[in-house]
């Protein structure tokens, strides 16, 4: 069956089970249809010798980072945004990395922020050399724009209008989210996502110092610090926080 049979096959199974289907769905049980944001990523792809002798070399950061963006892709990931919202998604996301990660909440951060990278690369302006790409990810050309593809994207009342939306705030909140976390330091993260913008304003060909980016940073800081106490927080309890400027 072709990826577009089945993403209407999900549509349509999803749109005949009424209204207690989709509220057992948002919420993360089962619906009739079985579909829910707890779906294994890899079912589908079947066993592979060399896969599985690949995987026994393959540090396990990036097979878990594999996993979880197979888990962005997937057209069960998409269905599901646009039924229950980008919010949800963003939720849902963590928490398939930290199930990933065996709830290990600073790697399921890191994972969260590698599943959310949308730039596979920058340029960055050097003295004589000019400008030199440098890559953020090593994903296949067609992997990586599906993933992308699939970012939940409207995360603020003032998310701009267009395919792209916020997508990009992701990686700030969840690299911020970390960071602060692991340092147990909200001014740390604060430094390093000041340094971040200031060095892509000054090196990066094409960037700007936005203050959008500085209040993700900001939201992701609080969430990683208050998940030092508080470890069963969820990320759409921080993007409607009210951030100093």
């Amino acid at each position: 069956m072709s990826v577009s049979i089945r993403r209407w096959t999900l549509c349509l199974l999803l749109s005949m089970s009424g209204p207690l289907s989709l509220a057992a769905q948002c919420d993360g049980n089962p619906g009739p249809d079985g579909l829910t944001w707890n779906f294994d990523e890899g079912e589908n792809e079947g066993f592979s010798l060399f896969k599985a002798l690949g995987d026994l070399f393959t540090p396990e950061m990036i097979k878990d980072t594999r996993r979880i963006r197979a888990y962005v892709r997937d057209e069960r990931f998409g269905v599901l945004l646009r039924l229950c919202g980008d919010m949800r998604a963003v939720d849902a996301l963590y928490q398939k990395a930290l199930k990933i990660t065996r709830y290990s909440i600073p790697r399921a951060l890191f994972l969260s922020m590698m599943a959310t990278l949308e730039h596979r690369n920058v340029d960055v302006k050097l003295p004589v050399l000019g400008a030199v790409g440098l890559p953020l990810t090593f994903e296949e050309d067609s992997l990586f724009a599906a993933r992308r593809r699939s970012l939940p994207s409207r995360l603020y009342p003032d998310t701009p209008e267009g395919g792209q939306g916020d997508k990009d705030k992701l990686q700030h909140f969840f690299a911020s989210a970390y960071i602060a976390y692991v340092t147990e330091s909200r001014d740390v993260a604060r430094a390093s996502g000041n340094f971040v913008e200031w060095g892509e304003a000054q090196f990066i060909v094409g960037g700007v110092d936005d203050p959008r980016d500085a209040r993700a940073n900001k939201q992701g800081e609080r969430f990683g610090h208050d998940l030092i106490t508080v470890t069963n927080l969820l990320p759409s309890d921080y993007f409607n926080f009210h951030v100093d400027d």
